[in-house]
């Protein structure tokens, strides 16, 4: 997909925007564990937000308590091998303290949550880990 740029304008050229990839579930794993990286410490804590196989591809929204959910952050519901065995969850490796809300894929609010520094939070937001 291109985009117009004015013409006239100096230096004026097409750009080319490339849609963002849905993400592909590779289905049930074998092997090593998946690896994460999480960035906590005294003022900053995680989230994994735990889901249905059926959720896999789904982006949930986390804002903080109280904000429209305009002012988000995306996590994405993955399939990840955790133990040799697959878990369905979706990680913000760092959050600022605070209160929370995790919005479901329908919209609805699905948990609220308070984020400690130093610690990681979970939310088991449908059905079994």
């Amino acid at each position: 997909m291109s985009l117009p740029t004015p013409e006239g304008h100096a230096g004026a050229r097409r750009r080319s925007v490339t849609p963002e990839r849905p993400y592909v579930d590779a289905g049930p794993g074998a092997g090593p564990p998946d690896a994460l990286v999480l960035d906590i410490g005294d003022t900053a804590g995680a989230l994994v937000v735990y889901a249905a196989e059926a959720w896999i591809g789904s982006e949930l929204d986390v804002t903080r308590a109280g904000e429209p959910r305009s002012h988000h952050r995306h996590l994405m519901i993955r399939r990840l091998r955790v133990a040799g065995r697959d878990v369905f969850a979706g990680v913000l490796p760092s959050l600022d303290a605070g209160a929370y809300t995790v919005w479901g894929p329908d919209g609805g609010e699905l948990a609220a949550v308070t984020v400690e520094g130093g610690r990681i939070h979970e939310v088991v937001a449908a059905g079994p880990r």
